[in-house]
């Protein structure tokens, strides 16, 4: 009975920390092979995209992410986790099927690509923001929290800039504006065919 008490005490002593712990666990492992297979995206968009400004794009993503899993596994070592960052088995089959893709197919395929990939980052850390109460983790993930927020947001103009402006958009007519009338083509060129006779 002893034991049980001094048990219970130690663990309303720690806190929410241990209980927290396995969340924390499992979010730097996930973050580990995810942010090893963005850093691949990230180089293969640097050596193979056509246009200037994706090229950038990728070349930020490589620093950011260099960086990133520097810092991640100082935290993990830390906190005493360890990590595995090989790719996923999901994860090489997609850059496989990217590093297949040429020209402005390409640039279009990674920057749809680093979209996806940035949206479920900040799904995970701001998951991660609001269970856990580990100080060291917080500031984890607030300060890369707000640098996959800008990937994602330059992701998004550079498709709007770069894929959508590439696709001509047709404006509906304004009020009052004419439009010209075409005339219907006075024969048309497909055959006509009798209808069988009624008996």
């Amino acid at each position: 009975m002893l034991r049980i008490t001094i048990l219970a005490g130690l663990l309303l002593l720690v806190g929410p920390k241990a209980m927290a712990a396995p969340f924390d666990d499992r979010f730097i492992g996930y973050e580990a092979r995810h942010s090893a297979y963005e850093l691949e995206v990230a180089r293969l968009g640097q050596a193979r995209a056509t246009r200037e400004e994706v090229r950038t794009y990728a070349a930020g993503l490589v620093n950011d992410h260099e960086a990133y899993s520097g810092a991640l596994r100082v935290l993990a070592a830390a906190k005493n986790i360890t990590i595995q960052t090989g790719l996923a088995p999901g994860d090489r089959k997609r850059l496989d099927q990217l590093a297949r893709t040429r020209g402005t197919g390409f640039d279009n395929a990674f920057l749809r690509e680093a979209l996806r990939i940035n949206g479920e980052d900040i799904r995970a850390f701001r998951k991660e923001a609001g269970r856990s109460t580990d100080p060291d983790i917080h500031g984890f993930v607030d300060r890369f929290l707000e640098v996959e927020a800008k990937h994602q947001s330059e992701a998004r103009r550079l498709i709007l800039h770069v894929v959508v402006s590439k696709v001509p958009v047709i404006h509906p007519p304004r009020t009052g504006d004419t439009m010209e009338v075409v005339p219907p083509p006075s024969a048309s060129s497909m055959p006509v065919i009798a209808p069988p006779l009624q008996r």
